[in-house]
């Protein structure tokens, strides 16, 4: 089945879309939802609740792993091991975010930053229901395009030269992802955020430094920061 663009509308009545429906009988399939709370519903019946300490590891090296999971709460960190003991953070999961959707994904190795709280999901299963209806195939999508669009920015970041916009730029995504208001929760420590925007602990920590100098940003207690976000856009444009 073509997965429909996000743009298309969506039938108001939406029968079943299986090939064969008489095949599906005896199994529980999304054939009838008709919205997205219905879907979202159907989803957490389908997921085995999962609850994970931090740093504990999620998944790992899986090639053949069917296993995808969606954040309810906490933050993941997905990690590239290299040979030489050094490792890369190519994405942070917050609430709300699927991971292992795309085999690439399946292949690094998922951990838990704090603790987190996940719905895991079979990822031929979760196919299988797509299959069967557009409202499902529609979030998987949406998911999958979010994650290229991370992956985009994340590119972008890794090209900055200036410690203090790489920085920057993170921060501002980080506020995009959990901010409320000038206020962001800064949970990760500073290996993790190190090792995201390809930088060494050391140079995070300069760069701290000199937003604090700035008065781009003020630390409200050890995990909770507010941001001057005019003063942190500019820098992150490059025009700090």
């Amino acid at each position: 089945m073509m997965v429909p663009d996000e743009t298309d509308a969506l039938p108001k009545v939406v029968g079943c879309l299986c090939p064969d429906p008489r095949a599906m009988r005896e199994e529980v399939m999304p054939c009838d939802l008709r919205s997205e709370e219905e879907t979202r519903a159907f989803l957490q019946q389908q997921a085995a609740r999962v609850i994970a300490a931090p740093d504990r590891v999620i998944s790992q090296d899986g090639a053949a792993e069917r296993r995808c999971f969606r954040v309810t709460e906490g933050i993941v960190r997905l990690v590239q091991f290299y040979a030489d003991g050094n490792r890369q953070v190519t994405r942070f999961a917050f609430p709300g975010d699927y991971f292992g959707l795309s085999r690439a994904e399946r292949e690094l190795t998922a951990e838990a930053v704090s603790q987190v709280t996940l719905l895991e999901f079979d990822v031929g299963r979760l196919q299988q229901l797509s299959d069967c209806n557009p409202y499902l195939a529609r979030q998987l999508t949406s998911a999958l395009r979010a994650n290229v669009s991370e992956a985009t920015e994340h590119v972008a970041l890794l090209g900055r030269k200036d410690p203090r916009e790489r920085l920057a730029v993170f921060l501002r995504m980080l506020h995009r992802q959990v901010g409320l208001g000038d206020v962001v929760p800064v949970r990760m420590p500073r290996t993790d955020i190190a090792d995201f925007i390809g930088l060494t602990p050391e140079t995070v920590s300069r760069a701290f430094a000199e937003l604090r100098r700035r008065n781009i940003l003020e630390d409200l207690d050890r995990h909770l920061v507010r941001l001057d976000l005019s003063g942190l856009g500019r820098l992150a444009d490059g025009r700090g």
